[in-house]
């Protein structure tokens, strides 16, 4: 059992809220998983020819070494250390995301990437959210939007590199409440089209697969309509991209998920009570639980939404 929140401003104004209405709506509900605690958060963007990493290493590590270890591969602008993990703001120079994490492995293999994009940064710890928000300083974040999650291990052990949010493609991430029933099943279908796999978490399954899906061609409401046909279990998870957040509740609706929608922003919980938790609620809003197997896509900064209507079950 876990806790799982979403914020998204329709408004801009309320842009610099974003940290502090997340804590708000995830700390209600670390009475669902004490285990870890994590944050996505989508913030201005950098320059167009620039990249945000966040990266996770240990006491061993030596940041000094970084622009060593990335030279010819890219150029650092600009470097922070926080305790373990380092933010760092670069230039890519002819290579990927992706040639990167293999530079950084062969150099640093104690270095994990937490998250990489223009807007994403992904901050998590074996931790309460006091505890990370306090670390980070997250509740003066601001943002068009961003997800939370509050986790219970229940099949992987508890460490930093399981906590959630789960980031394998700049810019996306998602949070995951439940389990993929199939996940050993989808695991081996997703490596043997060359797709690796860096934990033993299922919730892993869900971010690799809406990645291939999404470099596929699909918009994110096709990727999560095939999502819902290929994964069995009970589950609700939100994910996120620069422009849309979207929530897929399992075909039992054995997960819960509550949603708040007004004028200026959207709100999404596991439980009412940690919306509630949010102040200047508009009376005028609406609370809604998504019916099974129902997927919901918003739009940031838009007042649309696209609802997938529930699948008809049959037994």
């Amino acid at each position: 059992m876990c806790g799982i929140a979403g914020i998204i401003y329709r408004d801009s104004q309320k842009n610099s809220r974003l940290g502090r209405d997340l804590l708000r709506a995830i700390a209600p509900l670390e009475s669902r998983g004490p285990d870890s605690c994590g944050v996505g958060v989508y913030r201005p963007e950098v320059r167009h020819s620039e990249t945000k990493l966040v990266l996770r290493g240990t006491a061993q590590v030596d940041w000094q070494k970084l622009p060593q270890v990335l030279n010819g591969w890219a150029k650092i602008v600009e470097t922070k250390q926080i305790d373990l993990d380092c933010w760092v703001r670069l230039e890519l120079q002819n290579c990927t995301i992706d040639d990167l994490k293999v530079q950084l492995a062969k150099h640093f293999p104690q270095v994990h990437l937490q998250s990489s994009g223009q807007q994403l940064e992904v901050y998590k710890e074996v931790n309460d959210a006091a505890s990370l928000f306090a670390k980070y300083n997250l509740a003066e974040f601001a943002g068009s939007h961003g997800l939370a999650h509050t986790r219970m291990a229940t099949e992987s052990m508890v460490d930093n590199l399981r906590a959630h949010p789960f980031m394998v493609a700049p810019d996306m991430c998602i949070v995951h409440n439940g389990q993929i029933a199939n996940y050993h099943k989808l695991r081996f279908e997703l490596e043997r089209q060359g797709i690796e796999f860096e934990t033993d978490n299922d919730s892993e399954a869900i971010a690799l697969y809406l990645r291939v899906q999404l470099l596929q061609g699909m918009t994110l409401e096709t990727a999560l309509a095939n999502l819902s046909q290929d994964f069995d279990g009970t589950y609700t998870f939100l994910v996120a991209t620069p422009d849309k957040v979207g929530l897929v509740r399992d075909k039992y609706a054995a997960k819960p998920a509550v949603i708040y929608e007004s004028e200026t922003m959207v709100a999404i919980a596991s439980e009412y009570r940690a919306l509630l938790n949010i102040p200047d609620l508009d009376p005028r809003g609406s609370f809604r639980e998504p019916d099974a197997g129902e997927i919901n896509v918003w739009s940031v900064g838009s007042s649309s939404t696209k609802t997938l209507p529930a699948r008809v079950i049959s037994y």
